[in-house]
């Protein structure tokens, strides 16, 4: 491959590579232009919009709510593995040890069934403002469900029936 090419040139909105003379075919033209932009070094995040709202800018969720939401989702699962492993271990000792309510142990444990669409979303802060470990728990089983009881549009590979 690096015998096929002579020169790469990198524009500000094309990328021109000359190849060797030996690889081009008669008649042919020795140098190749692809079209180029730089990427913008702004990350912009799609926030996941509202069912029936208008399609327009939304604030993401705040940094602080989504720090929160992936410490409650990493207990979520840390929690769930201690009680799977250890037939002893229960809501109860957990929350003694933890010092929480048994409440506040349930709630978090939910996070544990929560669709992987729906958490990376969170973690990614594509949620709209507003949300937070609190409404992001103890939702439906059902993982097309969770966006709808959240009111939010399901991705498009969770949108189609079974059949």
């Amino acid at each position: 491959m690096r015998n096929a090419i002579e020169r790469i040139t990198v524009g500000a909105t094309r990328i021109e590579i000359l190849l060797s003379e030996s690889v081009v075919a008669e008649g042919l033209d020795r140098v190749l232009t692809l079209p180029w932009s730089r990427p913008s070094s702004c990350r912009r995040r799609e926030i996941i919009q509202r069912l029936g709202e208008a399609q327009q800018p939304l604030r993401a969720m705040r940094t602080k709510a989504r720090d929160g939401f992936i410490k409650a989702l990493r207990d979520a699962h840390r929690w769930l593995d201690e009680l799977l492993v250890d037939p002893t271990q229960t809501i109860e000792s957990l929350a003694i040890r933890e010092g929480k309510s048994e409440r506040s142990i349930r709630m978090t444990l939910s996070l544990a069934f929560m669709s992987p669409a729906l958490a990376e979303a969170a973690m990614e802060g594509r949620l709209p403002r507003g949300f937070c470990v609190k409404r992001l728990t103890d939702l439906p089983m059902l993982w097309s469900e969770q966006w709808r009881a959240l009111g939010l549009q399901a991705p498009i590979q969770l949108q189609a029936e079974p059949s």
